[in-house]
């Protein structure tokens, strides 16, 4: 299923997708295991990827890929640690983590912020792919201000328990 993902996702605009954010319409859809899955399948083109653990509020990442949460992202957009220092290499081959680090006090002002901007392409000159896991889109604005700075936004949906009214996009409203 995650090679359907990529295959969708490397085929879904002219020119192809580089930086990715995944997020999910609630808590518990499968967003942070989608986002390494993808990144893992990626990595198995034998492309250059980096998964970014942008989800500040809940950071999971490092978990999954057994490496330490001492430093990460918070680590580069708030106390100006050089990137390559907060980057780790994983298990998978072709696939570096960048974890969420830290907690932060503000995490959407880090991740709307001009740094993270700067992190971002600085990052995207570095590797073929980026994936970022971010929060719900529900719970904060996080992965809309992410996706307005990378290429595209993959929505995790579970069947069958979300409701439709959260997934559709609003209609505008014209006065």
């Amino acid at each position: 299923a995650y090679r359907a993902i990529r295959t969708a996702l490397l085929l879904s605009r002219a020119g192809g997708v580089k930086t990715i954010v995944v997020s999910s319409s609630l808590p518990g859809e499968g967003k942070t295991s989608t986002s390494a899955n993808l990144a893992v399948v990626l990595a198995q083109l034998g492309r250059k990827v980096l998964l970014i653990d942008g989800d500040l509020h809940k950071p999971r990442q490092h978990e999954i890929f057994r490496v330490s949460n001492r430093v990460g992202i918070v680590s580069a957009l708030a106390e100006n640690m050089k990137v390559s220092d907060v980057i780790v290499e994983t298990t998978v081959p072709s696939l570096d983590l960048m974890p969420a680090g830290p907690l932060s006090p503000n995490p959407s002002g880090l991740l709307a912020s001009e740094a993270m901007s700067a992190l971002l392409s600085e990052v995207a000159m570095k590797y073929d792919f980026v994936v970022i896991d971010s929060p719900p889109v529900s719970a904060v604005a996080d992965a809309i201000v992410i996706g307005n700075q990378t290429d595209g936004l993959v929505l995790c949906v579970e069947g069958g328990r979300t409701p439709r009214e959260i997934v559709l996009p609003r209609q505008s409203m014209s006065t």
